[in-house]
C-alpha cells in the first residue's frame, strides 16, 4: 500500500483548517453557554447599612408592665407578644461586641397557658447572623411557620425548634419546644414587631 506524501502547502492548509475548526467549536461552545444562562432576575436589595451602637447599660424586665422600658432601649421594633395568650416571664436587652462596635440583642421569655415556654429574640443590626448561634441546630425539611407576617427558616435540634428570619431592620428568632405544626402556629400567632409607646 503506497502512501502519498503531502506537500508543504497541503500541510499548511490542513493545519490552518484544523485551527479554524477548533476556533469554530470553541465559539459555538461559548455561544451555547451564554444562551443557556437564564436572564438575570431583579437585583436583590441588600440589607441597609445599619450603624453599630455605642455601649449602653443592659435592661432587664420581668413583666408586661415593664416591657416599654426594654422597647425604648432598642433601636428598632422588637419581636414580642401583643398580649394574647402569652405571659412575659422575663426579658433582657444587652450589647454584644460585633464588627468593632456593638450589636444589641433582646430576648423575651414567654409562657403559654399550658406552661409551654417560648423565647423571642431580636438582634440589631440585621446582618449580625453570627450572633444567632448554631447550638447544634440543623435545617429542617419542614417549612418555617410565619412569624409576625414574615416567612421563616425552620431549624431543629433534639429538644427545640428555632424559626428565624432576617428582616429589613433586625434579625428575629423564636425558640419553642418540639411541638406539632398546629401548636407551633398557635404559639407564635400573637408575636408582633413592637416599638415603645
Amino acid at each position: 500500500m503506497s502512501q502519498t506524501k503531502r506537500t508543504p502547502l497541503q500541510r499548511i492548509i490542513g493545519g490552518v483548517s484544523a485551527m479554524l475548526l477548533a476556533l469554530l467549536l470553541i465559539a459555538v461552545f461559548y455561544v451555547s453557554v451564554i444562551m443557556a444562562q437564564p436572564p438575570e432576575s431583579e437585583a436583590v436589595s441588600p440589607l441597609p447599612d445599619q450603624p453599630l451602637l455605642s455601649a449602653s447599660p443592659a435592661v432587664m424586665v420581668s413583666s408586661d408592665a415593664e416591657l416599654d422600658t426594654l422597647l425604648r432601649s432598642f433601636p428598632v421594633a422588637v419581636l414580642s407578644s401583643a398580649g394574647s395568650g402569652l405571659t412575659l416571664l422575663s426579658g433582657s436587652s444587652c450589647d454584644v461586641a460585633f464588627e468593632g462596635g456593638f450589636a444589641r440583642v433582646a430576648e423575651l421569655l414567654y409562657q403559654a397557658p399550658d406552661g409551654t415556654t417560648l423565647i423571642a429574640t431580636t438582634i440589631y443590626p440585621a446582618r449580625a447572623l453570627s450572633l444567632l448561634g448554631r447550638e447544634d441546630y440543623t435545617l429542617s425539611d419542614q417549612s418555617g411557620t410565619p412569624v409576625a407576617g414574615m416567612a421563616t427558616v425552620r431549624m431543629e435540634n433534639a429538644s427545640a425548634i428555632r424559626l428565624h428570619v432576617q428582616g429589613e431592620e433586625a434579625l428575629y428568632a423564636v425558640i419553642a419546644p418540639r411541638v406539632d405544626a398546629a401548636t407551633l402556629s398557635a404559639l407564635v400567632r400573637s408575636l408582633q414587631l413592637l416599638t415603645a409607646d
